[in-house]
């Protein structure tokens, strides 16, 4: 809020919104907004231009009124790449090294014999396969590159290597590789395209004993299918820090009406990856000068592809 407040205050005339019923009274009135992207902005802002979110995914939003309506939607994809991307690494020490169990048998008391059964993993040698090889994607495999690493980018596009990916693949090609795959890490955005992509076809072509990482959106892997795979040892396991439903806006249900988020091999967070102090600083940066590039006519950067859907 500080860091909008004054890196604005001298460009625009300002308008705080304490509560939602105070934003959605003053809403007609104002050419820019500045917060989450919800669908009463884009209903009742009869004078709305541009439209900057402070979060990266815009699947909530009726992009099509959006279009309609002539408003330029801006997120701050990109922005938080680096604290996903590390989040999305955590959870794939914490499967393989079993940190959580491990943990849990320590406060039980219970302290396991060194028999292999008890054993953990390592990343070494292993291929990973990032789905959703943008920034968030990129930003793993640099992370990934120094523990020995074999990492598969999958994007829209195809295209070699980069530096960081040994290899970089299409959406059309996941099939014919993932079989291949120790780590499905899924970083994509929700779309037309990606809803549902994780399906039990999919599913069932993994390796027997790989692990799933999802920090992109909980409705890109069907739901059913990944409980049947976790359920029967298809998968040795899950780090899961996006959901099919959220408190709030599923009737006060949350995770999965699957119960995936209670299986003994599911490391369960809730949607915490971009929540940090450092990345909302870097948010705040980023809004103040974006805004700037807007008033000044300049090409706004994070800019939402209305079509495409991010």
């Amino acid at each position: 809020m500080r860091i909008v407040e004054k890196g604005l205050s001298r460009d625009l005339a300002l308008i705080w919104a304490s509560n939602l019923s105070e934003a959605m009274s003053s809403v007609a009135d104002i050419e820019i907004y500045i917060g989450p992207a919800q669908n009463w902005v884009l209903e009742k802002g009869n004078k709305l231009v541009f439209l900057q979110a402070t979060h990266a995914g815009v699947d909530g939003l009726d992009l099509g009124l959006a279009k309609r309506k002539g408003v330029i939607v801006a997120s701050v994809k990109g922005v938080n790449s680096y604290y996903v991307a590390e989040m999305a690494l955590g959870l794939m020490l914490s499967l393989t090294k079993r940190i959580v169990a491990f943990d849990r048998m320590a406060k039980k008391g219970v302290f396991p014999p060194y028999s292999w059964e008890y054993s953990s993993g390592s990343l070494k040698g292993k291929t990973v396969i990032i789905l959703g090889y943008g920034g968030i994607g990129r930003e793993l495999a640099r992370m990934l590159k120094p523990l020995g690493v074999r990492v598969i980018g999958v994007r829209r596009g195809s295209g070699g290597s980069d530096g960081y990916a040994d290899l970089v693949i299409s959406v059309s090609e996941l099939e014919k590789y993932i079989g291949e795959g120790d780590f499905l890490v899924i970083a994509a955005p929700l779309t037309k395209e990606t809803r549902g992509l994780v399906n039990k076809e999919l599913l069932s072509k993994m390796k027997r004993g790989s692990y799933i990482i999802n920090v992109g959106r909980g409705a890109i892997v069907d739901e059913e299918a990944l409980y049947e795979a976790l359920s029967k040892g298809v998968l040795a396991g899950a780090a899961l820090d996006v959901w099919w439903l959220y408190p709030g806006r599923d009737h006060g249900k949350s995770y999965s009406s699957k119960g995936i988020h209670m299986l003994e091999n599911v490391i369960a967070t809730p949607h915490r990856a971009g929540f940090v102090e450092d990345a909302e600083k870097d948010i705040a940066m980023f809004i103040v000068e974006n805004v700037k590039r807007f008033i000044r006519g300049e090409p706004v950067e994070g800019l939402v592809d209305l079509d495409k859907g991010y």
